[in-house]
């Protein structure tokens, strides 16, 4: 199982430096899943390049599946060693048996898929009885608590803020931002039971991860980033860049570390949600 005392932000510094504000949010994300069981077998939903599994699982024996719809993605994934097999799907038309799998995880996924509900059914389908789906998202609150949304409020510039939002939207390729209630509605329909829905990324991590991406160069302002520059890979024939990616990891990684480790409150929001489903046993 995961596990929940790693020091996830200075794991994730260190592997993405290069976008720390990236590192941040997906560090908050393991924390978050750490604290979670994942049945076996484990099929990994949208798996990408398997970062995200290796550092999640590096305890662990490797994981039975991963899955992505990119080819690029699904030739660098078994380098982590993180996956028994994986191969190149559509999350609409999963190939793999009915009721194989104990789990299956999505990690910031199913928000960049326009036509959902097929999805799901086919999550819920390869599910055994007494399965768990497991997804992190951005939350119903993430628009409202991104810093630029909330600076153009605080003038009465509501049409900016909408503008900023939708800026975001596009940027990040979202389609949706469904509530815990309507995550209970859209598990329902394909047979699961909502058994949990936690909000992180708190609203001060917000700030820092909104403001980050400009300062950092992650998301083009049109503004000049000099970390931009300097974490090119153009430049990496020079030989600073692993000076910069220790000073990332070591800086950030005191600066940073209240942001990460805080929780929402229970009767707070905050930018992400971990939506817990399980299927009848």
């Amino acid at each position: 199982m995961p596990d929940s005392n790693r020091d996830y932000l200075s794991l994730l510094l260190d592997q993405v430096w290069f976008a720390p504000p990236v590192a941040l949010w997906r560090a908050i994300e393991l924390r978050v899943l750490s604290g979670e069981s994942f049945p076996r077998p484990i099929l990994d939903l949208g798996c990408g390049d398997g970062l995200i599994a290796q550092v999640l699982f590096a305890s662990d024996p490797p994981i039975e599946v991963g899955f992505d719809p990119w080819l690029e993605q699904v030739r660098k994934a078994p380098a982590t060693g993180v996956y028994g097999s994986v191969q190149q799907a559509q999350g609409a038309a999963m190939p793999y048996p009915s009721e194989s799998f104990g789990s299956v995880l999505g990690n910031s996924v199913v928000e960049h898929i326009p036509d959902l509900d097929p999805v799901l059914a086919e999550a819920a389908r390869v599910l055994r009885p007494g399965g768990r789906l497991l997804l992190t998202v951005p939350s119903d609150a993430f628009r409202r608590l991104l810093s630029g949304y909330r600076d153009h409020v605080a003038v009465g510039d509501l049409l900016g803020a909408e503008a900023y939002a939708k800026g975001i939207d596009a940027w990040l390729e979202h389609h949706r931002y469904p509530s815990p209630a309507e995550w209970s509605t859209m598990l329902n329909r394909v047979g699961l039971t909502l058994v949990r829905a936690v909000y992180y990324v708190t609203p001060e991590a917000m700030v820092l991860w909104d403001r980050g991406n400009a300062a950092y160069g992650v998301r083009d302002t049109g503004q000049f980033a000099p970390f931009r520059w300097l974490a090119s890979p153009r430049l990496r024939p020079l030989g600073f860049q692993p000076l910069v990616r220790r000073r990332v990891t070591r800086s950030l990684g005191r600066r940073w570390r209240e942001a990460y480790a805080a929780d929402v409150p229970a009767d707070g929001v905050g930018g992400g949600l971990l939506i817990v489903g399980e299927k009848a046993a």
